[in-house]
Formats: structure tokens, C-alpha cells, sequence
């Protein structure tokens, strides 16, 4: 479920804003949640820490702070890169930072404008996250997504030559790519699931077939661009063999 946020410090406001956001997430169905709704700064990054993406509605001004709002998108811009940010604010003389800082945002919603005015604007900016996640979702097939930290990356899957143990770090995956190698937590079971393109030689690797140079049966031993080695089970060495003569 794709998680809201929402920031606002006037409680007036704040109730106003909820009800929106959850009228029209229920209305159109979409598989959305106000995850939090808060005029506490520290409160909404406590509930950010184990997200990978959302839609954020934040007020610039909190309290005495004028861009306490615009400092916490750049926080959560670091975290998720991919985070929709949408300001609602009173400061129409800030917008200018936002561009400074490169945060991108979805919207920048005045407040001066009028309930009604906000009011289409959230839906207009929820219903436009919408159809960015629609989209996303096709191409994420095609992408390989890893976190390091607090900090997700991604590689194009056709960019994927192995994935493989990392034998020197229990527990860690290698991932080797054209012009990357990166190394990540994780288990290879969960990317085997995921990813039905790569092939299974052993436990230790997973390989892109396209990416097989030449596979020598006699040692099960697969060698691929660059002249990368692979290891290929007993069990794993007569289907990989009708593989490659198929290719």
C-alpha cells in the first residue's frame, strides 16, 4: 500500500487536510494510506525511516521555523529519491528555494487560494501519483532494485550480467553489471523469486543467459562477458546445456 504523509501544524488545517486525502483515497479506490498525520517534524521522519517511496504533503512554516518544511524535502529527498513532494504553504516568496535545492516538487499549493482551491489540488496531485505509480510498475519489471544504508539504487535488469555471494561478506550479494559492481545485503533466494530472467547455476550464483560467452561441460564451468567465471552444479549442468542450445 503506497504510503501519505502529511505535515501540517495547524490542527484546523490538519483535520481539514485529512479528510480529503482519505475521502478521495477511498472514493476512487486507490491502494493508498495516510500513513501519518502530524505537526511534529521529528514525528514524520520517525515514520519515514522504513519507507522506500510516498506522496508528502508538507507545510513550509512550522511553528517559528519558516522553511522547516523545505529543510525536511530535503531530507526526504536524500532518503527517497523518488518521494512526490507537495508543499502547502502561506510563503509563495519561497518557491524559488525549491528549485535552488533541486527538490522537485509535485505541487506548490497557497494556502491563500481557499479551502476549495487546496482541496482540487490535493486530489488533482494524489490522482497524478496515481498514474505515476501505474506506469512505474511496468517499468519496474525491467529494473533491479538494492539498498545500501538508508539509500536505493537500481540498474536496468538487461544491464545485469550475475548476482552472486559474496564469499568474503556473509550474508551479501555481489552484483555484477556493465560498468558496475556493486556489493548489498540480501539473499539471492528472494531475487531468484523475484526475477524470473536470471538463471540459478548453484547456490552461490545467479546468471543472465544473454550474457553467457561460452560453457565448458566437461569442468561446469560457465564463462561470461569479460571473462567472468561461474561455478554450475551437477543438478543445475544439464538444464543450463538445453538452455544454451536452444540460444
Amino acid at each position: 500500500m503506497f504510503p501519505i504523509y502529511l505535515l501540517e501544524d495547524n490542527e484546523a488545517q490538519r483535520v481539514e487536510y485529512i479528510s480529503i486525502i482519505k475521502n478521495i483515497i477511498m472514493i476512487k479506490e486507490y491502494d493508498m494510506q495516510l500513513v501519518v498525520a502530524t505537526g511534529d517534524l521529528q514525528e514524520l521522519m520517525n515514520n519515514v525511516m522504513n519507507s522506500k517511496e510516498g506522496l508528502f504533503f508538507l507545510d513550509m512554516e512550522i511553528g517559528e521555523q519558516t522553511q522547516a518544511g523545505l529543510n525536511l524535502a530535503d531530507e526526504i529527498r536524500q532518503q527517497l529519491p523518488c518521494a512526490q513532494i507537495v508543499f502547502i504553504t502561506t510563503h509563495e516568496e519561497l518557491s524559488f528555494l525549491t528549485l535552488e535545492r533541486r527538490i522537485a516538487p509535485l505541487d506548490y499549493i497557497l494556502k491563500e487560494q481557499g479551502l476549495d482551491d487546496i482541496k482540487q489540488k490535493i486530489v488533482k496531485d494524489i490522482d497524478a501519483t496515481q498514474t505515476i505509480l501505474k506506469t512505474e510498475t511496468v517499468q519496474h519489471k525491467d529494473i533491479l532494485g538494492y539498498k545500501i544504508g538508508t539509500r536505493f539504487f537500481s540498474v536496468p535488469i538487461n544491464d545485469v550480467i550475475m548476482l552472486s555471494t559474496n564469499k568474503e561478506r556473509p550474508g551479501s550479494i555481489r552484483l555484477t553489471a556493465k560498468n558496475k559492481v556493486a556489493d548489498f545485503p540480501g539473499n539471492l533466494n528472494s531475487f531468484e523469486n523475484k526475477y524470473s530472467q536470471f538463471f540459478r547455476c548453484d547456490k552461490s550464483s545467479l546468471v543472465n543467459i544473454d550474457y553467457v560467452d561460452s560453457y565448458d561441460y566437461q569442468k561446469k564451468e560457465l564463462t561470461m562477458i569479460d571473462n567472468i567465471k561461474c561455478s554450475v552444479s551437477y543438478r543445475k549442468s544439464r538444464e543450463l546445456n538445453k538452455i544454451l542450445k536452444k540460444k
